[in-house]
């Protein structure tokens, strides 16, 4: 591959990449890695105008919740309001543009600008500006907002007001994850990080179980094997794959909690279902916990990545001291998982770069990452037509 393409070449050989038949597919052509240009292309086409997972929805239970995030190059706020309405909005002052929060917590009074003191009700109205003349009116002045949807408890905001909901799209997953009872689920810890990396290289490194045997030979195969990792078919919107789970075995803590759903079946309680609800929002179910990650781009080569563990009811002990424990355990667990796919997809995102880089066949334990990439190619093709979906089933 040429060291330098144009992003009409890497379109291209985005397209042809993806219109290989899945007995023919392969990696991902490295410069749409590293090219600024086509990360670019993809801010504008992609992170404009899709949904993004911005937490769950018991992390907003009440009036004034909040976090600050990124999608995109868009500052946004995700809060409840007074009138319990879950809402999405700018997080860019209507003045000079200033950011107005930052984390995540509990607004008790209203949203105050801490450059010049603009102050804004939980639904976005401006309602304080000092020192302005009499002919500006606060009530011209709002937040934009942006669209809000609930699926499986999830929390996912979208820039584009015309963007299509999501839940129709995810219709064949719903079914797949119906016995598990995922609006039950209750938040257990979060945390944030900048990892070295491609947003892309995340993400599929994420969907797939092939590299289980190797990578997390001590951690997570003695579990989950890569033998028992299934490739499924999954859809225009997400991928899919089910991973077993050797009975009596977790890679988590040393014994798990008995979980209470009458819904489940025995394959279901000994399964994992993995899955990427395109383009960034990467999730494990099982039928004690979730263990998902929501990732944005910052720049080429780092992205944020929002994570976090969630419980069915009774997965997690009653005692807030023992809840902590249980939950820093399982961080602590998922942690030395990470810091075993940092170093390894940290340096895809580097080698990348180098002359010799091309990408090889793909196996069938990674076929996620072929509708992976026939997303890609969807969404950023110049003419729809030349791509081929990924089939429904």
């Amino acid at each position: 591959m040429s060291p330098r393409m144009s992003v009409d070449e890497l379109l291209e050989a985005v397209a042809r990449n993806a219109a290989l038949p899945d007995e023919l597919a392969e990696a991902t052509p490295p410069q749409v890695y590293t090219s600024p240009e086509f990360l670019e292309l993809e801010l504008d086409e992609i992170f404009n105008h899709e949904w993004f997972c911005v937490g769950r929805e018991d992390e907003y239970a009440a009036p004034g919740d909040y976090r600050a995030t990124m999608i995109g190059r868009d500052p946004v706020i995700v809060l409840r309001d007074r009138d319990g309405i879950l809402r999405a909005m700018s997080n860019v002052c209507r003045h000079r543009m200033a950011s107005l929060l930052e984390g995540a917590g509990n607004i008790r009074g209203r949203i105050s600008c801490p450059y010049h003191a603009w102050t804004y009700n939980l639904d976005g109205q401006l309602i304080g500006a000092a020192h302005m003349r009499e002919n500006f009116n606060k009530k011209d002045v709002c937040l934009p907002q942006f669209q809000v949807e609930i699926w499986q408890g999830w929390v996912y905001v979208s820039l584009d007001p015309d963007a299509a909901p999501l839940g129709p799209r995810l219709a064949k997953l719903s079914e797949r994850l119906e016995n598990y009872q995922l609006s039950k689920y209750r938040t257990l810890f979060r945390a944030e990080e900048i990892w070295d990396t491609n947003w892309k290289i995340l993400v599929q490194n994420f969907t797939e179980g092939y590299h289980l045997f190797v990578a997390h030979a001590q951690t997570i195969e003695p579990a989950m094997p890569t033998r028992l990792a299934n490739a499924m078919h999954g859809g225009a919107a997400y991928s899919l794959y089910e991973q077993g789970r050797v009975p009596g075995k977790s890679y988590e803590r040393n014994s798990d909690m008995v979980v209470d759903n009458p819904l489940l079946t025995e394959e279901e309680r000994n399964k994992a279902v993995l899955s990427a609800i395109f383009p960034c929002h990467v999730m494990s179910v099982t039928a004690e916990r979730t263990f998902w990650l929501s990732v944005q781009p910052y720049g080429v080569d780092k992205v944020k990545v929002f994570w976090g563990a969630d419980h069915y009811p009774g997965a997690v002990p009653d005692d807030p001291e023992e809840r902590a424990a249980y939950a820093a355990e399982l961080k602590a667990g998922f942690d030395r998982i990470n810091d075993e796919d940092k170093p390894i997809i940290g340096a895809i995102a580097q080698n990348a770069k180098a002359l010799a880089a091309k990408p090889g066949r793909l196996s069938p334990k990674e076929r996620t990452i072929w509708y992976f990439q026939q997303y890609l190619a969807a969404q950023l093709a110049k003419n729809p037509e030349t791509t081929k979906s990924p089939r429904q089933h």
